[in-house]
């Protein structure tokens, strides 16, 4: 009886008893790399202690990233307030190793004009040294002599604002040129020379008599000297070139009879008085030069 119950209870259990449910297998999910901060120029730029570091360090991007490394050599050129003096590197920025980016990239005509402008702004001196690395700029001289070709192209000009109307700028051309002085180095030297003369003579007259008689002569030379040295200044001298530059509306900071370096399309020629050729420009910008000269 007992052996009955215990398999009715069994029975009973087997019979209540839920089917095993079938479990799906785990999913992994695959997540996504965080995306990496965008490059920020300028604060790599502040990070750098003088320009000439700051231009290895943007070689050095360039080697991985072409893109970042142009970003961070324009935000060299750009900072401002260096402590060891401005980006004038104009020979290590055209020395090579940036001519593809130079020749390509669409902002390398204003980057070069900064540096020229950082530099002093001696176009006719720097023009040169950037056409080494095959940079498309040119000077105002070489487009007036021959407007169909370097119509279109870039042109650097060092200018002075003559007149302002509307959207136009009435410049003329300045350049600077190496004028030789003699300067006084140390105090002035003042030497003496004294020296005396005695002179006697006898006369004999058959009217008067005999006579005789003496002299002394007492002199002095003075003579001022100073050591002088030879110091060149550039001096700025007006080219007879002019232009007449578009901007895209007025600027107020282009102050009349102030130098600036422009940034600018030539579009040609238009004759001007007395038949001088006047050269049409679009400005794309400019800059103040420094006061300070660099050769």
């Amino acid at each position: 009886m007992r052996t009955s119950i215990a398999v009715l209870v069994l029975a009973a259990a087997c019979a209540t008893a839920e089917p095993p449910v079938a479990t799906a297998p785990a999913r992994l999910e695959v997540v996504p790399p965080r995306a990496a901060p965008p490059f920020d120029a300028r604060a790599f730029a502040a990070d750098q202690l003088s320009p000439a570091d700051c231009e290895t360090a943007a070689r050095q991007i360039h080697q991985n990233n072409a893109d970042q490394g142009w970003t961070a050599l324009v935000a060299c050129v750009e900072r401002t307030r260096w402590p060891r003096g401005e980006f004038t590197i104009l020979e290590r920025l055209t020395g090579g190793f940036w001519d593809l980016d130079l020749q390509t990239r669409a902002d390398a005509p204003r980057l070069v004009a900064r540096v020229i402008a950082l530099r002093g702004g001696d176009v006719e001196g720097d023009i040169p040294l950037a056409q080494k690395s095959r940079v498309p700029l040119f000077t105002l001289a070489a487009a007036v002599r021959q407007p169909d070709v370097y119509r279109g192209r870039w042109v650097v000009i060092r200018a002075a604002v003559s007149e302002m109307k509307a959207n136009a700028a009435y410049v003329r051309e300045t350049s600077l040129r190496a004028t030789a002085r003699e300067v006084q180095v140390g105090p002035t030297r003042r030497t003496e020379h004294s020296s005396t003369t005695s002179a006697s003579a006898d006369v004999q007259t058959t009217r008067f008599g005999n006579a005789s008689g003496s002299a002394r002569v007492h002199s002095t030379d003075r003579t001022d000297s100073s050591l002088v040295k030879q110091k060149f200044e550039n001096e700025r001298v007006e080219t007879g070139r002019q232009a007449v530059g578009r901007l895209a509306q007025p600027d107020p900071f282009l102050e009349p009879d102030k130098d600036f370096i422009f940034i600018a399309r030539f579009d040609g020629v238009r004759p001007g008085e007395d038949d001088a050729p006047v050269a049409l420009l679009s400005i794309a910008g400019y800059y103040r030069p420094n006061a300070l000269l660099i050769q």
